[in-house]
């Protein structure tokens, strides 16, 4: 535990080596939104948001066309030059900590907050020689090994298929690029930097939040306030604790995560951030690339509208191979924003974001080409309306059977799922429709587009949905898009309800009934985020307890987990230290716990489970014919006496095969787990280096 908190600390502040300077010479060099003119507060925040829409993409297309060596050198370039102009600018006054104000100090307190919230929360939990993993490890668990293999090269390859000539990653995987630039320049731990990066996603959106305010909607009035009221918004989630409830009432089991009461979730902000920083990237690239392309219009001097294509562009491009689902429905947004223009005969406009596309797909030419590299037979989307199963079920169980009458059904449960989900934001949504609805004065394009955005990714996310990964994860991850729009709505009318009382009576936001509603919605909205944190970290200290009911996984082990999970955390650590990158490390790839091996070795696995991450990339009918070996060798001591453990590791270049206490052979005294010769050994685990090849021929790399 105390590893994980001193990797993960390092690992932040590692980051700001990449996620701080490429954002600040960007808009030095640029002048975006007038960034030479402004505060250094300001300039940190664009900085921040900036970075991380520009450097995923510079970054791999640098490891990819040069190395990892090249790429740290230009950054590592970019830091000394930023903070050179710094000192040059802002040098350091006398009474400097005394001037600061005193929305400067509760954001510093809020960001201090958050990185110990995610220090705390990802950190393994130790209790003696018991070790429990945050019940996100069941996605981290994927991610890690995601990141190893980003460190190993760009693309990535596959680190659970290793059959052979390893495929290439059929993935959006740029944000566990950006976590292996850490890795290589300080031989920090892929969980260590993928936890870290859940600290800098936050900081991005965060600090997206005063730019949009302030120079997308025009919010200049108390500006500092309504931009600690936004971020402190990002605490709140709907109704979801209700039916969260209601269901584990039901059931008597409870859930790992609160979000799981509704097939097709609007996962809060903060469990988003803590399952899935990648996609929060991708949202603050996007709305990054949305707050630059805002800036272009048809009396702007050629130079600035180049520079916004170009940002825009970079931002775009940055966000798709950040996350797909994301930028999918961002992008229909944007497909009718510019024929939208072309209908208003804006046509310098309708160029410049013709060509911002064309510069985003360029530089997205080489991903795109990965991406298609293995055809897949699921759909990435197709027409359904979005559904909650449950209500469909209870109808049916009710007599009503008929396909026509059950599909109409689905709206009006669609529209109450939604107020469940959204909770406040929903309220926020009926406010913001009524306030504006009354104006006398005509929206500015900023907040017409707002709307757009809004009605086009509401609609789509609602009537599509994809199947790619067994989820609907359009669905999950594209919401976010309409979440930030309700949480840059929520900012001012909170602000006007609470602390502008003239305002709000002006806008139509001074009834009794606003407030109290408001401060409801915010009351469970806040105590549904506080509980999901609560489950999600104490679910395993829980479940090894047998204190949850029917357990709604496997995949940390049977009860008494927690003493297995230490002891196979420590042997992978050894194993990681001892082998060199390349090495090809093989565990029983049918056991539940697949996804701790794959948490804690940063090795390349020939079937890292049954289907070898074939999603991932790869062909599954070899898979399917090599699966029987490796289940064997693990799970059938008789049949496996009989073999040549030595030719099985040549057949399928596996060096090290990795035996726990879980597995069959690890009981049989004859076995190959007992006979040959251990580089790791303790009571849960053992490794035993395998076939023709020694561990240290071939390709000397870095061990990481």
């Amino acid at each position: 535990m105390v590893a994980d908190l001193v990797q993960t600390t390092l690992a932040t502040f590692a980051f700001a080596l990449f996620l701080l300077p490429p954002g600040y010479l960007m808009g030095l060099a640029s002048n975006v939104l007038g960034m030479r003119s402004r505060s250094a507060a300001e300039r940190i925040l664009f900085s921040v948001a900036l970075s991380i829409a520009v450097t995923p993409i510079v970054a791999v297309l640098l490891i990819r066309f040069c190395s990892y060596k090249i790429a740290l050198a230009v950054f590592l370039l970019l830091a000394v030059i930023s903070m050179s102009t710094l000192i040059r600018q802002f040098p350091l006054p006398s009474g400097f900590f005394s001037g600061i104000r005193r929305s400067t100090w509760i954001l510093l307190g809020m960001m201090l907050a958050w990185f110990l919230l995610v220090q705390l929360s990802l950190a393994d939990l130790q209790i003696g020689h018991r070790l429990y993993v945050n019940y996100v490890a069941y996605d981290h668990g994927v991610r890690v090994p995601l990141v190893a293999a980003a460190a190993r090269g760009v693309p990535p390859l596959n680190p659970f298929y290793g059959l052979g000539k390893i495929p290439v990653l059929r993935y959006f995987y740029y944000w566990y690029v950006v976590c292996a630039l850490p890795m290589q320049l300080f031989g920090l731990s892929a969980k260590a930097c993928l936890d870290a990066s859940v600290f800098w996603s936050g900081l991005g959106l965060a600090a997206a939040i005063p730019l949009f305010l302030k120079y997308f909607f025009g919010e200049t009035e108390h500006l500092r306030k309504k931009s600690v009221i936004g971020i402190a918004l990002l605490a709140v989630t709907g109704l979801d604790l209700l039916p969260y409830a209601a269901r584990v009432h039901h059931y008597h089991a409870f859930l790992p995560d609160m979000e799981w009461w509704d097939p097709n979730q609007i996962t809060s902000w903060l469990g988003s951030l803590l399952w899935v920083p990648h996609h929060v990237a991708s949202l603050t690239a996007c709305m990054v690339g949305l707050l630059v392309l805002s800036t272009i219009d048809e009396d702007n001097p050629l130079r600035q509208t180049v520079w916004a294509a170009v940002l825009s562009g970079i931002a775009f491009a940055s966000a798709a191979g950040l996350s797909v689902y994301v930028t999918f429905s961002f992008a229909v947004f944007l497909i009718l924003l510019a024929l939208q223009t072309l209908i208003q005969k804006r046509i310098k406009t309708f160029i410049a974001y013709i060509a911002t596309g064309a510069f985003a797909l360029l530089l997205s030419f080489p991903y795109l080409l990965d991406l298609i590299s293995k055809q897949a037979s699921e759909r990435f989307a197709y027409f359904a309306i979005r559904d909650y199963p449950n209500a469909i079920d209870l109808l049916v169980e009710l007599g009503l059977r008929n396909h026509l009458l059950l599909e109409v059904a689905k709206l009006p449960i669609l529209l109450f799922v939604y107020v469940l989900e959204f909770g406040f934001f929903a309220l926020i949504m009926v406010l913001c429709l009524r306030r504006d609805w009354r104006n006398p004065f005509p929206l500015s394009r900023q907040h017409r587009m707002a709307w757009m955005l809004f009605a086009v990714c509401l609609l789509t996310l609602s009537i599509l949905k994809s199947d790619t990964s067994g989820s609907n994860d359009l669905g999950f991850r594209g919401m976010l898009v309409v979440q930030f729009v309700l949480l840059m709505w929520a900012a001012p009318i909170v602000h006007d309800v609470f602390f502008g009382r003239e305002t709000a009576s002006q806008s139509g936001l001074g009834a009794p009934w606003i407030k109290i509603s408001l401060i409801g919605t915010l009351v469970l909205g806040v105590a549904g985020s506080t509980f999901q944190l609560f489950a999600l970290r104490c679910y395993a200290p829980l479940a090894d307890e047998g204190k949850t009911g029917l357990r709604a996984e496997q995949f940390m082990g049977a009860p008494g987990f927690g003493e297995r999970t230490y002891w196979l955390r420590e042997g992978f650590s050894r194993l990681n230290e001892l082998t060199f990158s390349n090495t090809l490390v093989q565990y029983n790839p049918v056991r539940p716990e697949v996804l701790i091996f794959q948490l804690y070795s940063g090795r390349q696995a020939g079937m890292g489970d049954p289907s070898c991450g074939s999603a991932f990339g790869g062909n599954i009918e070899k898979c399917s014919k090599a699966f029987p070996y490796f289940a064997t060798v693990f799970n059938v001591p008789d049949v496996v006496r009989t073999w040549s453990v030595d030719s099985f590791c040549d057949s399928f270049q596996v060096n090290v095969l990795v035996a726990t206490d879980a597995d069959p052979v690890w009981n049989d005294p004859n076995s190959w787990v007992w006979i040959r010769p251990s580089l790791v050994a303790n009571p849960s685990m053992r490794a035993l280096p395998c076939g023709s090849t020694s561990l240290s021929s071939g390709s000397p790399q870095k061990k990481q």
